[in-house]
């Protein structure tokens, strides 16, 4: 299995390289197959597909992944804080293009900084929340992100999010793509970090928590 799973990934990048006209939704389509694939390895099942993609991306990822980090421009999106308790709200930063490092914050500075935001919502802002909803739910089942992602990366530099403004009327909402080489590296470490058997599913899932 591990060797096939590769194998996805590789197409993955033959793809990009090629002179195909491949677009962002084949390509996200096929790298969270393959992180589904390893999070039904590790724990089968029916009915826990959720629970365990965000279960695999947080509690197995390395640090630097950054998987259990919450998506500051996600959480204005949904109305959940103002623009003006982000770094939006400082003067000429309004249709300033961000990355991950720029804006994003560790799930336990969110809480601190957004105590009004309850912990399940926060969680439901993370990366891996988003990864499951908006990109493997929403290619696997339309063929297109789910709201407040779009499939063009708003900065060329090395991030492994960023966000860009689109006008909805006479407001801006605040954007977010998932860069593909931080996809193509997250899949990549979990196919090659997938267990030899299964294990039991754990007492309390973390998206649970909270």
């Amino acid at each position: 299995m591990q060797k096939f799973l590769q194998g996805r990934i590789d197409l993955v990048k033959s793809l990009i390289d090629s002179d195909l006209s491949v677009h962002y939704a084949d390509l996200v389509l096929i790298l969270c197959s393959v992180l589904s694939a390893c999070a039904e390895h590790r724990w089968p099942g029916e009915y826990i597909d959720k629970k365990r993609f965000i279960e695999l991306l947080v509690r197995y990822s390395p640090d630097k992944f950054r998987t259990s980090w919450v998506s500051v421009p996600s959480l204005i999106y949904d109305g959940l804080i103002s623009e003006s308790q982000t770094p939006y709200g400082k003067p000429g930063n309004m249709t300033r293009i961000y990355r991950d490092d720029e804006i994003d914050l560790s799930l336990e500075d969110a809480s601190r900084k957004y105590p009004r935001v309850s912990a399940k919502d926060l969680r439901k802002h993370c990366y891996a929340y988003l990864i499951y909803d908006r990109l493997r739910c929403g290619y696997a089942h339309k063929y297109c992100p789910r709201e407040g992602i779009i499939s063009v990366r708003a900065s060329h530099k090395k991030a492994r999010i960023s966000y860009i403004g689109r006008l909805s009327g006479a407001a801006i909402k605040r954007m977010g793509s998932f860069h593909l080489d931080y996809l193509i590296s997250l899949a990549e470490y979990h196919v090659f970090n997938l267990p030899n058997s299964p294990s039991e599913c754990p007492s309390s899932w973390w998206i649970c928590e909270g």
